[in-house]
């Protein structure tokens, strides 16, 4: 079935484009927001040709596609019409705080994942090129290089606030604006110099913090900005609208993030690190092997975008992650040492070649198809890869593995764990082979019913 065909049927079972509140797609999966989610037919989507699963999720509804799904998106993009976004009604599902929170980040995240992860896959890149020497660190290309690489991290807030305004239906270009007040260069250098802890507004002090790479503040104030839009909105006549309503929008709501939401946020993200950060040098080896070991279930049920803001923070922070990304990095290896295994040794010819083709892209960080093509559907080499993904995440715990920049944790992601002068990439290297051989092994071992 062509990608037109799938986005028609997918749309269709779904209840028609009139039940569809937001669409969005990450790495594998198309994401809906619905209006009325007993108007999906979940079973016949899942057996539409080229569906590899479907589910309900955080308060979204998920269809896993695999590696074809940004061109599926753009057909499901093309039938529900550009005008979709802005007049798409608010659902009446309750999802729960929880759901919420993870349908929320997600929604922001995904859309902005590729400017970070290749941003982040040209720092491994840099970080190669100087190890190896074929660069020097001083050169003017790889300063022009690294203002490519460091320019979606650094500006970070701006990506967030756009994609934000999206997730909260609210004004995209105030949003951004909203980020321009957190990034101002006065602001910026103040913070940097110290000479001047604060300025004053009307007798409120607004600290002078960096949000240069911060992600709490922009998403706590572009929520305020979509609540208070909405109340001004209201109110003003529609002959001043267009005058009155981003005057007052933006005059209250950059006073209350940058006086008390901006603040909060950043002090709430610095904790946050703190907190993962020292789980691991408390109980480095257990949390490593547990997280290591539990990751594929929390990617499933949608909660590794919980770690996301955290993982942004301590990269701002500290210059690294020890969570998020080692962690997905070790689990996606197991994933693919397992589902390899099954290539090995089914004696099915379509699995083999399904579990071969799956396998390879999870090697790449590509884990989707693997899991609910293969692995899940044979369980036992789903627990093997359980198996591998905890051997992995220990021996990163035990070494206190570090993640240097933020990239699609699979085999190119090595390079970001290059630290000059230190072990860090040797025990990289180490926790990643062991955890895809494990893996590999045991599920040669499990006998699993085909």
């Amino acid at each position: 079935m062509n990608k037109k065909d799938i986005a028609k049927r997918v749309i269709s079972e779904i209840g028609g484009k009139e039940n569809i509140s937001q669409s969005w797609h990450c790495i594998t999966r198309l994401r809906f927001n619905l209006v009325d989610a007993e108007k999906v037919n979940i079973e016949n989507i899942k057996v539409i040709e080229g569906v590899m699963g479907a589910q309900f999720q955080n308060g979204q509804f998920q269809v896993i596609i695999g590696n074809k799904v940004g061109e599926v998106f753009e057909e499901v993009t093309a039938i529900l019409g550009k005008e979709f976004v802005a007049n798409a009604k608010e659902g009446n599902n309750k999802k729960g705080i929880i759901n919420t929170i993870f349908d929320t980040i997600s929604g922001i995240f995904n859309p902005i994942l590729p400017a970070i992860t290749g941003a982040g896959l040209l720092k491994g890149v840099m970080a190669l090129l100087t190890a190896f020497n074929l660069i020097s660190a001083t050169s003017s290309e790889y300063v022009v290089l690294n203002i490519i690489s460091d320019a979606p991290f650094y500006f970070l807030p701006f990506l967030i606030a756009f994609s934000a305004a999206r997730k909260f239906k609210t004004s995209e270009v105030l949003s951004v604006t909203l980020a321009g007040g957190l990034m101002y260069p006065t602001i910026i250098n103040y913070a940097a110099s110290g000479e001047v802890a604060y300025l004053t507004f009307l007798g409120l002090k607004i600290p002078m913090i960096s949000y240069s790479s911060t992600v709490i503040p922009i998403i706590l104030g572009v929520w305020l900005l979509s609540y208070v839009y909405k109340i001004v909105d209201k109110y003003v006549p529609s002959l001043f609208k267009i005058i009155l309503t981003p005057l007052i929008v933006l005059l209250i709501t950059s006073v209350l993030v940058l006086v008390f939401i901006a603040p909060l946020g950043s002090y709430i993200g610095v904790y946050v690190e703190k907190f993962f950060t020292g789980l691991f040098n408390v109980a480095g080896p257990f949390a490593g092997a547990l997280l290591g070991g539990t990751m594929p279930l929390i990617v499933m049920t949608g909660m590794h975008y919980a770690f996301f803001p955290a993982a942004l923070s301590s990269m701002a922070t500290v210059g690294y992650d020890i969570m998020l990304l080692p962690m997905n990095l070790v689990s996606n290896l197991a994933q693919a040492g397992a589902t390899l295994a099954v290539a090995v040794k089914s004696k099915d010819k379509n699995m083999k070649s399904l579990a071969a083709s799956t396998g390879i892209s999870a090697v790449f960080g590509i884990t989707e198809p693997a899991m609910y093509g293969v692995t899940l559907k044979l369980k036992k080499p789903f627990y093997a890869a359980l198996i591998g993904g905890a051997v992995g995440g220990g021996t990163f715990g035990i070494f206190a593995v570090k993640a240097f920049t933020f990239t699609l944790p699979g085999i190119t992601a090595i390079p970001s764990y290059i630290e000059q002068g230190t072990n860090n990439l040797l025990f990289a290297l180490l926790g990643v082979g062991l955890s895809f051989v494990v893996a590999f092994v045991v599920a040669l071992f499990l006998k699993f019913e085909e």
